[in-house]
């Protein structure tokens, strides 16, 4: 048997269930994990497993377990599948040497994967990967060799990290602030692992919730479970029918935010962050860099400038966020997918924080969160955003990436391309401030297609034509 090649994407390793995503594939990426572990000896005693909701999660689970058993380290398993932000805070408030999480986060249903979490909570940088990467190759001679059950003496502890976890959630928000607040609040666990704990922390604070989709579906009802329009129709429509003033939703693996407003529209990750960034400048006082990825609205560069604050700009993916984070003077992160951080919070995403501090922040403003949208609109001007995910055949992808790196447009729409910005996939910006940006996944057979201009109508005709152009590379 032939080991596969087995590459970490921008976080982790992913993969189709029971085709490349097996057991025996599993306890070879864990191998190299420990190898890994191993030679580098990170500050902490112990490692972390733990496991979303997806198909055989606790099967893969309980054989990284063994796998980890088999080098002597002290081993916790969680019994319940958590969220990625829940096992982050575990391996921070426990010391340990990190974490191995089993999550596909918000891919579609047939996919597994692996985040592997570091002694300081969030997402495995470059250089981590890459070592881990470096180990899968030293041990390809035996790879049948490393897929193979191992008989360990001992069991892995048993360790539910979710109570300390909400705990860390409640002490960051500034509960007095929403304490029996007159707000109806929807939240949407999209079936995922941070399923109950929207509810729990609200309930606590004596709101009103209603809670959808909390029971574990591995198919997630049908769609993939990351919180974008089109997934959300049951909590776009409860927020309407109940007259609720926010829906918040939450991805498969809960460190990605979606939100409705009082009024039933969806609003993107690129105006939660900017409301967040706000709200923590200016009604939390803080100050600090802030850090965004390369689809990410020009909305956060125009409060940066605003407020003065430094921006970075990064390859798309949350260990170049967390990267700059660990470095020192970041306030917070973003990316498009809806992954936000806060570094005094944790070095990791959290939709679940994240959703409190919008009601947060509409609690300490008296507004609504339409209301804070156009407050943030009166700064920076009007920003609206569109998303296609193109998809190809698999055999197509790798022509599909080398055209796309030659791609250089004179116009769009009629209007010139003034710039042109290859730091991830190729961006092209027009003469009026609107972009384009093609970028193949790294982990399906997508390319995604972003776009942001003055209008939605403006927004979606660009990405519209941005899919155009691909269909054209391939003629």
């Amino acid at each position: 048997m032939s080991a596969p090649e087995i590459r970490f994407g921008t976080e982790g390793w992913r993969g189709v269930i029971a085709d490349d995503f097996t057991v025996a594939n599993v306890r070879y990426v864990v191998h190299a994990i420990a190898h890994h572990l191993k030679e580098e000896q990170p500050p902490g005693e112990g490692v972390l497993v733990a496991y979303d909701c997806r198909a055989m999660s606790e099967v893969f689970a309980q054989a990284a377990a063994q796998v980890l058993l088999s080098y002597g380290f002290p081993v916790y398993i969680t019994p319940r599948p958590v969220s990625s932000p829940a096992a982050a805070h575990a391996v921070i408030k426990r010391g340990m040497q990190g974490a191995v999480m089993f999550t596909a986060s918000h891919n579609p249903p047939i996919f597994h994967g692996i985040k592997f979490k570091p002694h300081y909570g969030g997402a495995a940088l470059t250089d981590i990967t890459q070592n881990i990467e470096r180990h899968l190759q030293a041990l390809r001679p035996d790879y049948e060799r490393y897929t193979q059950p191992v008989s360990v003496a001992s069991e892995p502890h048993t360790l539910d990290p979710v109570p300390d976890y909400l705990e860390h959630v409640h002490q960051f928000i500034r509960v007095d602030e929403l304490y029996e607040a007159p707000y109806r609040v929807v939240t949407d666990a999209m079936h995922g692992s941070g399923a109950g704990y929207l509810k729990a922390l609200l309930s606590r604070l004596g709101l009103e919730v209603h809670a959808l989709r909390e029971e574990r579906n591995p198919y997630f009802g049908g769609v993939n479970p990351e919180p974008i329009p089109q997934n959300l129709q049951p909590l776009l429509q409860a927020v309407r029918q109940l007259r609720a003033h926010i829906g918040i939703a939450i991805d498969g693996d809960g460190d990605r935010i979606g939100a409705v407003d009082e009024h039933g529209n969806f609003v993107d990750s690129h105006r939660i962050f900017a409301i967040a960034l706000r709200h923590m400048v200016e009604r939390r006082g803080k100050t600090g860099g802030v850090v965004k990825t390369f689809s990410v609205s020009q909305m956060i560069d125009a409060l940066c400038a605003h407020y003065n604050l430094p921006l970075s700009v990064v390859p798309i993916g949350f260990k170049f966020i967390v990267e700059k984070m660990l470095a020192g003077g970041i306030l917070m992160g973003g990316e498009e997918s809806g992954g936000i951080g806060i570094t005094e919070y944790m070095v990791e995403r959290d939709g679940v924080m994240m959703g409190l501090l919008l009601l947060e922040a509409m609690a300490t403003s008296g507004k609504s969160l339409a209301e804070l949208v156009e407050e943030v609109f009166a700064i920076t001007g009007p920003h609206y955003y569109h998303r296609i995910d193109a998809h190809f055949e698999r055999e197509q992808m790798p022509a599909l990436r080398e055209q796309l790196k030659q791609l250089e447009l004179q116009a769009l729409l009629g209007m010139p391309v003034v710039q042109r910005d290859t730091l991830d996939g190729v961006k092209h910006i027009l003469e009026d401030g609107s972009w384009v940006l093609m970028r193949a996944s790294g982990t399906e057979p997508v390319v995604r297609i972003y776009a942001e201009a003055r209008t939605p109508e403006g927004a979606r005709h660009l990405a519209e034509e941005g899919h155009f152009v691909l269909k054209r590379l391939l003629e």
